[in-house]
């Protein structure tokens, strides 16, 4: 397999980017609980990840097939131009095209929350009207996401609307189905509530022949926060709750030995947590 595929038992995880970009906002704004000097020794581990004073980040999306089954998590930023991130066009449906997927052939669309770079190619427009991009899918999200992004003032204070565009089309044509608890998407894939970066944040589990991958979605957006668990960016909407999980997970992470993946992390964003001089950190590969 190439470096952008793994295996977990009898299921297969295949990277996908739709963009790679320089986050505009500078780190002191973008990690507010972080003096800048701290960055450094993250910056000569994790030098793809930054770009002077700003965080470099990956558009990540995955493709999981398992059991006959086939499961796009997240689906980027969408076709754009993003003008607030330099005008940059998503990538995902070539990448998909790339692999041989044809958009019909995706039977289920998981999006780990409800942040506009996961749900970006959700939809596309046909004769005046938003349709589901990925024709025979049921997208799935937790409930709490769709309770919270559907409120008009959340709406109104992001950086633009797009839950009528995106999300509720989905609503509308009933292809939007919303967890009120952990599931399984496929016997070896299991969506599990992670909340504190969104009300609904989820991360999926996939286990299979005695081996396991967690895709982690936004619990961790930078590695640095392995190491520095507290260490929050402006865009988790609890921070406290978001530290919380951050903690649970990464420590049956590292008891298990379980392979973490990561959309914001440099493609492929496979890698383990480790152990050195008595911290947590970031190892890539899977």
């Amino acid at each position: 397999m190439s470096s952008f595929e793994m295996s977990v038992g009898n299921a297969e995880i295949v990277a996908l980017t739709d963009m790679n970009c320089a986050f505009p906002t500078p780190l002191p704004e973008l990690w507010p609980n972080v003096p800048y000097d701290a960055w450094e020794p993250f910056r000569e581990m994790f030098p793809d990840t930054f770009e002077g004073e700003r965080m470099r980040i990956e558009i990540g999306c995955y493709l999981v097939r398992s059991q006959g089954k086939t499961i796009l998590i997240d689906t980027g930023y969408g076709p754009g131009p993003i003008d607030y991130i330099g005008g940059l066009r998503g990538e995902l449906m070539a990448e998909l095209a790339s692999k041989s997927v044809d958009l019909a052939d995706v039977d289920t669309v998981f999006l780990s929350h409800l942040h506009i770079d996961h749900v970006g190619w959700n939809t596309r427009e046909e004769n005046g009207k938003r349709v589901p991009a990925f024709p025979n899918a049921r997208y799935v999200v937790h409930q709490d996401d769709i309770d919270h992004f559907s409120r008009p003032d959340v709406q109104a204070a992001g950086r633009y609307p797009f839950y009528d565009d995106l999300v509720q089309p989905l609503a509308d044509l009933d292809v939007l189905d919303g967890l009120t608890s952990d599931a399984n998407l496929t016997d070896e894939v299991r969506a599990i509530h992670t909340p504190g970066h969104t009300p609904g944040h989820m991360s999926v589990m996939v286990s299979s022949g005695g081996e396991r991958a967690m895709i982690q979605g936004d619990v961790l957006i930078h590695p640095a926060q392995v190491t520095e668990l507290e260490w929050t960016p402006i865009f988790d909407g609890d921070p406290k709750t978001a530290i919380k999980t951050r903690r649970k997970m990464l420590d049956q992470l590292e008891v298990d030995g379980t392979t973490v993946v990561s959309c914001h992390f440099t493609k492929p964003g496979f890698g383990h947590i480790v152990r050195a001089d008595g911290k947590r950190y970031w190892q890539v590969g899977d």
